[in-house]
């Protein structure tokens, strides 16, 4: 079904307050110039992070769960980290003052995808979740002003929902169904390899309603992250789950009525990149756009009105990829490294800001 059903009851364990393991560094939130990320350290201990424009650690706060992606909340000068699959913590951090305020616990038949996206207006929160019955997916949407309550849930449109965005009409939520079924119970196993179904789903955000789906020519191509440029077009990265050697597409944009636009990809890139991509970011003029490759250790790039193939970089272990300024972007490894990488007609280049001794997770976002 893809129409709102609402909630009964609160599903959420609230433990406020000032926590132990919380580091900070006085500070102000400059909108445009901070930066979100989890982390791990040397002995695989997880945290949550706020840097500064220089790639500084502001503040940081130990968490149990290892986290997967951040949102700043605005109007409150506020950050939440969501646990990465299938995780059931979501983690809220006082940019100021550096002190966790809440770790949220989902329900008992839900776990979290790891991503989420504020309304235009910044009052609701939707999360992408499993249904532990069903194995369904689905987009929980909760009230940033009441606490973070949950206020209703509508279907995903697919099964194993990932990443989601809000597109510039600011009513429209795109989500990328991963297509691969999972259960807590058999860890991060594909429960369903032979039958997955993977989509990119249109889905109005007031009521559920599924608008436009988009399906890729192989099922086992799983759509997993995804950017949107400030027109309208959708580009996203698949997990391909089949073959190693299979040279289905990897890297895709889309608008609203029409067709799946498959970018490029030289076949040694398509080989040493291991059927995986990650982090996809956009980059302010909507030109081009980065894609993070950790199995590959290198960053991709394409020219996205020409659909062209500008190159890659590369980079060990990288992590999360996100638009920086009003060109090109900021990058984080696994090594500990924040830059920046800009890209012309002729190469790629990447400018170091911070060595850190932190391992940075898979996505970083830039308020």
């Amino acid at each position: 079904m893809h129409r709102r059903q609402f909630c009964s009851s609160l599903l959420w364990l609230v433990a406020a307050g000032g926590m132990a393991g919380c580091s900070r560094n006085p500070s102000t939130v400059n909108p445009g110039q901070s930066i979100l990320s989890g982390c791990d350290d040397q002995q695989g201990r997880h945290y949550i992070a706020h840097l500064n424009h220089r790639g500084q650690v502001l503040a940081q706060a130990a968490v149990p769960q290892r986290v997967h992606d951040s949102l700043y909340l605005p109007q409150s000068h506020t950050a939440l980290f969501i646990a990465r699959r299938p995780g059931t913590h979501l983690y809220h951090l006082d940019l100021r003052s550096g002190r966790l305020l809440q770790t949220l616990v989902s329900a008992n038949d839900r776990h979290y995808y790891g991503h989420g996206v504020l309304s235009a207006d910044g009052q609701l929160l939707f999360l992408t979740e499993n249904d532990l019955t069903s194995l369904q997916g689905i987009i929980g949407v909760y009230s940033v002003a009441d606490n973070l309550t949950k206020v209703a849930e509508f279907s995903s449109g697919g099964v194993g929902p990932h990443q989601l965005a809000l597109l510039p009409d600011q009513t429209t939520l795109v989500v990328a169904n991963g297509g691969m079924a999972t259960h807590p119970d058999s860890g991060r196993r594909t429960l369903n390899l032979g039958s997955m179904a993977p989509n990119l789903s249109y889905i109005r955000a007031r009521d559920g309603v599924v608008l436009e789906q988009q399906t890729p020519p192989h099922h086992q191509m799983s759509i997993r992250h995804l950017d949107v440029s400030p027109d309208g077009n959708v580009v996203f990265g698949v997990q391909f789950q089949g073959a190693a050697t299979a040279q289905w597409p990897l890297v895709g944009s889309h608008r609203q009525g029409h067709s799946i636009r498959w970018l490029p990809m030289p076949e040694v890139v398509h080989l040493g990149i291991h059927q995986y991509t990650a982090s996809v970011a956009v980059e302010a003029s909507g030109k081009r756009a980065a894609v993070s490759c950790p199995r590959g250790n290198l960053v991709a790039c394409w020219d996205l009105p020409n659909g062209e193939f500008l190159g890659k970089l590369a980079d060990n272990d990288v992590a999360g990829v996100h638009r920086w300024g009003s060109s090109g972007w900021l990058c984080t490894n696994g090594y500990g490294e924040v830059a920046t990488l800009t890209a012309d007609r002729s190469r790629l280049q990447r400018q170091p800001l911070q060595q850190t001794p932190w391992r940075w997770d898979n996505h970083v976002q830039v308020m």
